[in-house]
């Protein structure tokens, strides 16, 4: 499954054009239009670049956290592997998200004849794709959604129940928690008198809980990189259905 995600990370670019229309730009073509469908195509163009700049900004992000995931694996450094994996199914998740309402609504999208056809709610979530952010209180087109809501919502899809329970494991271990703590946790070495006992904490402990935590991790890491992958060709797939109904390319 990981080499399935690796596969198309060959075929990508290490550099993408993106072409940005701020919104004076955005005004200047907009005033050259004559027509509803020239508006429509100058409209969901722009948007259709946004959208390919948000998808290929994410595959790339995604990928970036997969290979130390790996690395680190190779090594043993499983609580690197913990947090990099919580952090690369929080991102999945969204991206399948957004991916699938990005599918559904291209394919329904209509244009009738001499109608200028735009999306506000289409334009905000775009808009937070790319420029979200929590941080400093921000405006509310910017005010980004909690990720849990994303992660709940996948975990609703057929066959996504080991979603949240995976997903709140891996906090455990992200978080200084029981479950990190553990990974350290090696042996009895001693046992006094008054039952009180010497334990011993080793670096590279291979007790049953990090095997645990290796089946969690590596789990998500397949199941992730293979939602990458999948999300990356349906926004694609999504984008050739919007492009086709506004004639461009």
């Amino acid at each position: 499954m990981i080499k399935y995600c690796f596969e198309l990370d060959q075929e990508m670019p290490q550099k993408y054009g993106w072409r940005f229309s701020d919104v004076d730009s955005f005004k200047k073509q907009i005033d050259k239009c004559k027509t509803p469908s020239e508006c429509n195509k100058v409209f969901w163009v722009d948007q259709a670049r946004n959208i390919e700049a948000y998808s290929m900004t994410t595959f790339y992000r995604g990928v970036e956290l997969l290979k130390p995931a790996i690395r680190s694996l190779s090594v043993k450094e499983i609580i690197t592997v913990g947090v990099l994996a919580r952090s690369l199914l929080e991102l999945s998740c969204v991206y399948i998200v957004n991916a699938n309402i990005l599918e559904k609504t291209f394919s329904d999208l209509k244009f009738p004849e001499n109608t200028i056809v735009n999306s506000k709610e289409i334009e905000t979530m775009i808009v937070k794709m790319i420029w979200g952010t929590r941080l400093n209180d921000p405006d509310e087109h910017l005010k980004q959604k909690n990720v849990l809501s994303y992660i709940q919502k996948v975990s609703r899809y057929p066959n996504g129940d080991e979603v949240m329970p995976t997903y709140e494991y891996l906090c455990e271990i992200a978080h200084p928690s029981f479950i990190g703590n553990t990974r350290f946790w090696s042996h009895v070495e001693k046992t006094y008198p008054d039952g009180s006992q010497q334990r011993v904490v080793c670096r590279h402990s291979e007790k049953e809980t990090v095997h645990q935590i290796l089946d969690k991790t590596i789990w998500t890491l397949a199941w992730s990189a293979t939602v990458l992958r999948n999300s990356f060709h349906l926004t694609q797939s999504a984008l050739a259905k919007l492009l086709s109904k506004v004639n461009y390319g």
